[in-house]
């Protein structure tokens, strides 16, 4: 008898340990690493991207052209209008392929960013505030999404207002092709396109969703699109897009860290904040701009394909980014229905709850209370043991 309790308890000690693992960040190329014996050089997901910036930053400082362009903005242009000694910021740049180093450097650098942030500054905030469990992970995860999101909104709107298409969706297309940029806008752009990549990255390394297909969907759309408008010069859209879709996320990202603190009346008030943000921004500012780009084009371009005069906007171009404007939207209107069933909820006396999350804790206590029961008639001291292991691995 002592042996199978041994043996069980080891086997819940194993299983605890699995599960962690499974939380835990696995290294980006862990096969590689593998493969090389590199295990003693990157010990995790934080470790390798930050010796990876740190070689790219001494590269470029050392003069290495790749590394240099992995840091730097490329094709600065030099024309009429140059003024000389223009901060890099106010300086204009067109493009190329040479601006994918930029990216390739801010997809590292996002990993490491946000595994430093959620690590060392959230993971200690979340431990202060008495939040434990798989609680403080996710609280960890909205936490990030609600510095990153600020930053990337009012970076962004701090473009828009200082750009002729500031509540202009003419201007979207007046003065077509917007090739040439500012170093702020660019540098905004290529960033934004950064995130996101590497948000793959993230979205199959943390805790598995309930609408994994469906964020896999909206990532890969919202990548396309920025991709997409930075070569066809429809930069302005993308910008006035991020913008729509930022704010909201920072309006559902502050209630759910509320909710893991206990804090839910406050949490069901913001949460219908929420709700009001997401409904004005998402279902009705982004059909303005998808409308704009139905009517617009024909009426302020000729349509034509020409990339010698760097104009891509013709009938086909217009409605593959139609395609995933309008894919997007689906998207959209899927989760809209899934809040529904939340608002549903809450007039019903529940509380407000985000329904697409994986709720690990409420299922390891089904699972549980479950086996407590069928231990049921004589088995009281085993269910004892139970309840002391699930309170030992919440602890832990």
């Amino acid at each position: 008898m002592a042996k199978n309790s041994s043996r069980s308890q080891q086997k819940d000690s194993k299983a605890a340990a699995k599960r962690s693992s499974k939380k835990a960040t696995a290294p980006v190329f862990a096969g590689f690493v593998k493969a090389f014996g590199l295990q003693a050089i990157f010990r995790d997901d934080r470790d390798m991207a930050l010796k990876l910036i740190g070689s790219i930053l001494i590269g470029a400082f050392l003069g290495n052209s790749v590394c240099t362009k992995m840091v730097k903005l490329s094709y600065p242009v030099q024309d009429e209008l140059t003024v000389e000694g223009e901060p890099w910021y106010t300086a204009r740049f067109t493009k190329g392929l040479n601006d994918l180093y930029l990216v390739g450097f801010w997809i590292i650098a996002f990993t490491y960013i946000r595994i430093a942030i959620m690590k060392s500054i959230l993971n200690p905030l979340g431990k202060k505030l008495g939040i434990r469990g798989s609680k403080l992970e996710r609280f960890e995860e909205q936490g990030y999404i609600v510095i990153y999101y600020l930053i990337s909104w009012t970076c962004g709107m701090t473009l828009m207002y200082n750009s002729p298409h500031w509540l202009n969706t003419d201007h979207y297309f007046i003065g077509y092709p917007h090739n040439k940029l500012s170093g702020a806008f660019k540098a905004y752009y290529l960033v934004q396109f950064g995130f996101w990549i590497q948000q793959f990255y993230v979205l199959n390394t943390d805790m598995k969703r309930k609408d994994y297909m469906a964020m896999l969907i909206h990532h890969f759309i919202t990548s396309a699109l920025i991709g997409f408008s930075y070569i066809v010069h429809l930069t302005r859209i993308g910008n006035a897009i991020l913008i729509v879709m930022d704010v909201s996320d920072v309006f559902l990202a502050i209630p759910k860290m509320l909710k893991y603190q206990g804090y839910t009346t406050i949490c069901d008030l913001l949460f219908g904040l929420f709700v009001v943000s997401w409904a004005y921004t998402r279902h009705y500012l982004f059909p303005i701009i998808i409308m704009s780009l139905y009517h617009g084009p024909q009426k302020f371009l000729d349509m034509e394909w020409a990339p010698e005069q760097d104009k891509y906007m013709s009938l086909n171009v217009q409605r593959g980014f139609l395609a995933l404007l309008y894919g997007l939207e689906a998207v959209l209107c899927f989760w809209f229905l899934m809040i529904f069933k939340v608002i549903y909820k809450m007039f019903k006396g529940g509380a407000a709850d985000d329904n697409r999350s994986h709720d690990e804790e409420s299922e390891e206590e089904e699972v549980s209370a479950d086996v407590v029961e069928k231990l049921g008639v004589n088995g009281s001291a085993a269910a004892a043991k139970v309840a002391a292991k699930v309170a030992a691995g919440k602890k832990a």
